[in-house]
């Protein structure tokens, strides 16, 4: 007996089935998708059907069986459109091919570097933000998070080299990414989604080409690309690093500003939570020293919070795969051309999994209570081999500018109603507005060293003097 189908969701209208309610509010209906008929369930976007699943074990099935009865490629063509055939949205052979450049890029010895180049670029944030004021975090953390990835894989002179407007040009990008309408179509947005990369490709060209007649002058990402050879033994050629650095430049920014903007407002709207990771700031970190590997693993409470912002507002919420072979997933069979989807909208919000789900609790993480332990059961990184590869990346990017944001400042949190903007790109919170006041040098260390420090020439120190004398007038 044959086993059957899903059961639909309500609400497909005719012919666009669930497009229009997954375009405006996806969250909703994955929800009320569980709500109605549990762990596995069907929509309809347009003509194709989608198997979307929830929980670690159905979870589990979709990650285990990538490569094999599914595969990544044909759900993700409004990536490829728009970055070209790279990492996960090539043909398998392609990907497994590139992996080992990808594990070059992020593997233990670079992270040294790369923190290095956010300490830099999050303390030359802080510093532009004078004595007190009102930011937006949501637009601060957009622009930090592309300036860290910028230095971290070009170097200190990113913005030279880059040039004048190069990062609006993924505004463009992000605004031509499109989960349900087809990539190719003749829209504005998708012409200026090609205008776009057309801008990225020849400023990217000419790094490369720099790079190529001087290898002597460069250490960085691109030139790790030039040198590192694929699985087979051949080289990467311009347009394979192109479309690579364009991907990670874009991965490196897009996802993390929104988890970091979400970090920052959950803290300032649980002040007990707060209050632990003040206190570990104080305790662990010194003020003017940089933050390295060894001091972000001791900040266990500022880790716990980042793990609990990716369950309760990941960026990535969903990730698709394309059925080959037809499977059996619980008690149903998903057909051969079905897409499947995993929802973290409902898999992160599991009450026999998390308790009390719909509460901002870090403390669910620590070893005591043990939460979530199933790897499965949180997908905002996603799952097995395919699980991001930048993950350190973006986890300790969050971890420094907390920690140095919190260290610096008392920050009130002005945005009353704050919601999840979805449909370009990553998800990110909307506006998060604050109000900050730089604290007095005499909170963040001790009147020793701050005349030490002036004495020895510290244009920092001095600066940071200088400012507060000038503010107190």
């Amino acid at each position: 007996m044959t086993a059957a189908l899903p059961p639909m969701v309500s609400g497909k209208l005719p012919i666009v089935g669930h497009a229009l309610e997954m375009l405006r509010d996806r969250e909703s209906l994955f929800k009320r998708g569980y709500q109605e008929h549990g762990d596995v369930f069907a929509m309809q976007l347009g003509p194709q059907p989608i198997a979307v699943v929830t929980g670690g074990e159905h979870n589990r099935h979709l990650y285990m069986e990538t490569d094999k009865s599914l595969n990544m490629q044909d759900g993700y063509a409004f990536l490829k459109a728009s970055f070209g055939e790279v990492f996960f949205v090539a043909s398998k052979d392609t990907y497994y091919n590139q992996r080992p450049v990808l594990q070059e890029l992020f593997k233990r010895e670079r992270m040294v570097g790369y923190i290095q180049a956010m300490n830099a670029e999050v303390q030359e944030w802080l510093d532009s933000l004078g004595q007190a004021g009102e930011v937006d975090i949501t637009a601060a953390m957009r622009q930090l998070t592309q300036f860290v990835v910028g230095r971290a894989m070009i170097g200190p002179d990113y913005n030279k080299e880059l040039g004048p407007g190069f990062w609006e040009q993924y505004e463009g990008i992000a605004a031509g990414l499109d989960f349900v309408l087809p990539p190719n179509l003749p829209l504005p947005k998708f012409r200026r989604r090609d205008r776009a990369r057309a801008h990225i490709t020849k400023t990217l060209n000419g790094l490369i080409q720099k790079r190529r007649e001087n290898p002597d002058q460069y250490d960085d990402l691109i030139t790790t690309l030039l040198s590192t050879p694929l699985k087979d033994g051949s080289r990467l050629d311009n347009e394979d690093i192109v479309t690579i650095f364009m991907g990670l430049l874009f991965a490196g920014h897009e996802t993390t500003a929104g988890q970091a903007a979400w970090l920052i407002a959950l803290l300032l709207r649980h002040p007990d939570y707060l209050a632990r990771v003040r206190q570990e700031i104080s305790e662990r970190v010194t003020y003017g020293q940089p933050i390295d590997a060894a001091l972000l693993s001791k900040l266990d409470h500022i880790y716990m919070a980042i793990d609990e912002t990716t369950r309760m507002q990941p960026s990535a919420d969903i990730q698709v795969r394309t059925v080959d072979t037809p499977m059996k997933v619980g008690n149903y069979e998903v057909p051969a051309g079905w897409r499947m989807m995993v929802s973290a909208a409902t898999s992160h919000n599991l009450p026999g999994v998390f308790t009390n789900p719909e509460r901002f609790d870090p403390l669910r993480f620590s070893p005591e209570r043990g939460e979530g332990k199933d790897p499965f059961a949180i997908v905002g990184f996603g799952g097995g081999i395919h699980k991001c590869t930048g993950m350190n990346f973006a986890k300790n990017e969050m971890a420094v500018i907390t920690a140095l944001l919190f260290q610096q400042f008392d920050l009130e949190l002005l945005s009353k109603e704050i919601h999840v903007v979805s449909g370009n790109g990553a998800n990110h919170p909307s506006e998060v507005r604050v109000r900050y006041k730089r604290k007095p040098l005499s909170a963040l260390t001790d009147v020793k060293t701050i005349q030490q420090a002036v004495e020895a020439g510290c244009p920092h120190m001095r600066q940071k003097v200088a400012e507060e004398q000038l503010s107190s007038q």
